[in-house]
């Protein structure tokens, strides 16, 4: 299918999250119960969310759906683990990667896509560390089109998460 995005309007909001060194938490983005409700609620509403991080001793790993890495390897046992002293960096994406203002990590969601869980972990040095995650949501509402050739041209692909994995 082929979407024009209408219109739209960017919602700034942050996610903070005071964690223990060695330890992680769990940030769900979905509406679920215990989320940050960042998913749109409307069938012809996108929301395009850019992530960026303030400074600090702490990496991020990212599934979809809870319990399927994004971010691994083919070989058996190459998953990101907080709890392993290597695999820990296994995929992980670090504060200088996507710096808060100036945010470059993209993530896609509509309705009732599955929950996107962005594990926090703290890494070792520090006693605490102050986690703040930059979220800018921007909502798009749709419109389904039938795109001339010049639209498909400039048109932007939005591949479905399963894409990752093979």
């Amino acid at each position: 299918k082929t979407f024009q995005v209408e219109k739209t309007n960017q919602v700034p909001y942050d996610i903070t999250r005071i964690i223990p060194g060695g330890n992680y938490c769990d940030v769900d983005l979905s509406n679920a119960t215990g989320g940050e409700n960042i998913y749109p609620e409307n069938t012809k509403t996108l929301y395009e969310t850019i992530l960026g991080f303030k400074p600090g001793n702490f990496l991020v790993h990212f599934y979809i759906p809870a319990g399927e890495y994004v971010h691994r390897l083919e070989q058996s046992g190459m998953v990101p683990n907080v709890a392993h002293a290597t695999h820990r960096y296994l995929g992980a994406r670090k504060p200088e990667d996507s710096p808060y203002n100036d945010k470059r990590i993209f993530m896609y969601s509509v309705k009732d896509l599955e929950p996107l869980i962005l594990r926090l972990f703290v890494d070792n040095g520090v006693a605490f560390e102050k986690m703040v995650l930059g979220l800018v949501v921007n909502k798009c509402f749709l419109k389904e089109i039938t795109p001339t050739p010049e639209q498909l041209a400039r048109a932007k692909k939005i591949d479905y998460y399963t894409s990752l994995r093979w």
